[in-house]
């Protein structure tokens, strides 16, 4: 039995060696690809997937947004292309509108040997009708920007980016309370930014000259012969410089701006009547985090003060401003970095102001973002009839923004806005402002995020 065991193991062992071998002899049928799966990553707080054939991590989120808003309309003087004002009767204006936006956020984060690589994209659509001067969306119709689209690397920040002066920026509600504001729109810069550890940094950018050009009457008249509103050509850049604190307890900011004013007199020939001249600005802010009344509650203070640089006082800005009106119930004011009245006598506007914002989480769904602010702008001594126009005066403005999120990435807001305007300029030939004016807005919305 034993020989007939070993005989038969053999024979076996012999079969599988020649049937190895000739199977070794066969062509084989490739097995299938390993399929290609989207990766998931997280780099630089930029989570999203790995784009194809690269290594950078991108971030697709964006919007859908509705809104309802009405106001009250009163006494308005609009201003003429030749600067004199001209009444529009309340009932050609609008006192309710509806409005959509969508928004698409694009973020892409990449790993180099000097750090972090990244860039951010924010584009919007409008559509819709609503109050004149009531923020982005035109009286009647459609429109689309790009506001922001900024790349950041080992310090550097180019493209179009909120300016580095700003801190609360324009509030909480759709409108803007007084508060330098380069949120809505971004303003192109070219920045770098050092960190010297424990939250404290510091910034010097080169932006976009926020000019908002001079106006000059013939002999201080509006009308005479015709203003002049031309701006002579932009030779520098604003050059902003900030330091920041962030902590656990909250923020700190502290900013300043040279503003470049180049404005043409009224001659247009003689250039003894030109200015060429620097405007400066600085602002100061606070933030305090208040978990003790519940997360993500936070109250933020902030003063700004101007001089020939009015675009970043908060009453007009690269964004919008509601100056001294709502609704488009306004006084006869302008907002420019210069005045000239004639005999090359050129004045030039202060503002100061103060704002504070509050975020209160009253429960995991609800929440109240009150706001107020104040300013005041003041002209030179020069006392030209252009005050028949301008004058000093004050403004103040705010508001509440109610929030409700039933489920996550969902929310309905109200937003509840006042602002009262007064100037003590005196009347004008051929119409008579009213000295002061107010404004109210009530504005209901839904937005989805993703």
């Amino acid at each position: 039995m034993t020989l007939i065991k070993s005989l038969l193991l053999g024979s076996s062992a012999t079969l599988i060696a020649v049937a190895g071998a000739q199977a070794a002899d066969l062509p084989t049928k490739k097995g299938a690809p390993a399929a290609e799966y989207v990766k998931v990553c997280k780099i630089g707080g930029v989570a999203g997937f790995i784009i194809p054939g690269s290594d950078t991590c991108l971030k697709i989120s964006g919007g859908a947004r509705f809104m309802i808003d009405a106001g009250n309309v009163g006494t308005q003087w609009k201003q003429n292309f030749d600067n004199t004002p001209a009444s529009s009767a309340a009932k050609y204006r609008n006192s309710f509108g509806i409005s959509a936006r969508a928004d698409l956020g694009l973020d892409a984060a990449s790993n180099t040997a000097y750090g972090l690589l990244t860039a951010h994209i924010d584009l919007h659509w409008d559509q819709g009708s609503g109050l004149e001067l009531a923020g982005d969306i035109p009286p009647n119709g459609a429109g689309s920007y790009i506001n922001q689209a900024y790349l950041q690397w080992a310090g550097l920040t180019a493209g179009i980016k909120p300016s580095y002066f700003d801190y609360i920026g324009g509030g909480e509600t759709w409108n803007n309370i007084i508060s330098p504001d380069h949120t809505g729109t971004g303003v192109p810069l070219i920045a770098y930014t050092a960190s010297f550890g424990g939250g404290f940094a510091a910034t010097i950018a080169a932006e976009q000259n926020a000019g908002s050009g001079g106006v000059s009457y013939v002999n201080g008249m509006p009308g005479s012969t015709g203003p002049d509103f031309t701006a002579l050509g932009i030779q520098a850049p604003d050059i902003v410089a900030a330091l920041d604190l962030t902590q656990g307890w909250g923020s700190a900011h502290l900013a300043g701006v040279l503003h470049n004013v180049r404005l043409e007199g009224h001659s247009g020939t003689t250039s003894a009547d030109d200015i060429d001249q620097w405007g400066y600005a600085i602002t100061g802010g606070v933030g305090f985090n208040l978990p003790s009344l519940g997360a993500g509650d936070l109250f933020k203070v902030q003063g700004t003060y101007t001089h020939e640089a009015i675009n970043y006082s908060g009453f007009n800005s690269e964004g919008w401003g509601t100056g001294f009106n709502l609704n488009g119930n306004g006084l006869i004011y302008q907002f420019a970095d210069a005045y000239e009245g004639g005999g090359r006598q050129w004045t030039v506007p202060s503002t100061w102001g103060i704002a504070a914002i509050a975020e209160l989480h009253l429960t995991p769904q609800f929440a109240i973002d009150p706001e107020i602010s104040y300013g005041t702008i003041s002209w030179g001594s020069h006392a030209f009839p252009f005050r028949a126009l301008e004058g000093d005066g004050y403004s103040w403005a705010g508001g509440a923004a109610f929030h409700w999120d039933p489920v996550t990435n969902l929310d309905f807001n109200l937003d509840l806005f006042y602002t009262y305007g007064n100037s003590n300029a005196s009347t004008f030939t051929g119409a008579t402002p009213a000295a002061s004016e107010s404004g109210f807005n009530v504005r209901f919305g839904v937005e989805r995020d993703f």
